[in-house]
């Protein structure tokens, strides 16, 4: 008999986007993947009700960006929970499952590369024409004229090997970076993008990830929620408008305990 796979669901709720974990909860619970096991971590300042399908792991709130672009950190903190299981899959705080996702779906094979890759590309694009980090100093940097399919990193993961590896490899990305004093133009999805150069993958197209907006037919599986009708848009506004300064990424450094 075949033992079913198993799936460890990654989930950062900080501040007030903690929010957004009961329709995440209750759609993923339902929606993805049901007729296999799955726990989720979530990585929060906030204490809720849950149950023994859930792990609270704690994280202080960094505030914006940091809660995005330390995401790696905070999974590879509880690397050895993970590596119990045979897939892991991070998912956007503001994701809800529409409809019923099949393992075949979406699991990834050791032949597809063993990770997922989510694009909203239709293939015909000028990668050139996407959000890659362009700076030569960063370990983001991915020059114009690099052939690669742009990718969201709302939704990111495969099978346990190869996604902790990603991790790993993003996290020293996002070190160097931060040492210098570098934030990638698009934070984590930077990085993830720069990681994903020339890796085979399974790719999901928006119909497993798509804006809710843009979904007016309801015909997506996965969409994400407009933050603003939750969060609010003024909230949002304040929270992601603050200044860097070199003595605001020295101070972050030692209390995440990553320099002296």
């Amino acid at each position: 008999m075949t033992t079913k796979p198993t799936i460890g669901i990654l989930y950062v709720g900080i501040g007030p986007y903690i929010r957004l974990w009961d329709d995440f909860y209750s759609t993923c619970k339902k929606n993805f993947c049901p007729e296999l096991t799955k726990h989720y971590y979530v990585v929060t300042d906030a204490q809720i009700e849950h149950g023994e399908d859930v792990t609270l792991v704690h994280q202080d709130n960094l505030g914006w960006p940091c809660n995005v672009v330390f995401r790696y950190l905070f999974f590879l903190r509880i690397k050895e929970l993970l590596a119990q299981y045979d897939y892991l899959f991070f998912f956007n705080g503001n994701t809800r499952f529409r409809k019923c996702v099949a393992p075949e779906e979406f699991l990834p094979t050791e032949e597809e590369g063993g990770l997922i890759a989510l694009t909203w590309q239709q293939g015909t694009e000028n990668p050139d024409n996407y959000g890659f980090e362009r700076r030569p100093e960063s370990a983001a940097y991915t020059p114009f004229g690099t052939k690669s399919i742009y990718l969201q990193s709302g939704i990111t993961g495969g099978r346990t090997t190869e996604y902790l590896q990603l991790l790993e490899r993003c996290h020293d990305m996002t070190m160097a970076d931060f040492q210098k004093g570098i934030i990638p133009v698009s934070h984590d999805e930077s990085i993830y993008n720069k990681y994903m150069v020339g890796r085979p993958a399974k790719l999901i197209s928006s119909l497993y990830g798509k804006p809710s907006q843009r979904d007016r037919g309801h015909t997506a599986k996965i969409v994400f929620q407009r933050k603003e009708d939750i969060l609010g848009r003024s909230w949002l506004r304040r929270y992601k408008n603050r200044p860097h300064t070199n003595t605001w990424f020295r101070k972050l450094l030692r209390k995440l305990g990553l320099v002296s």
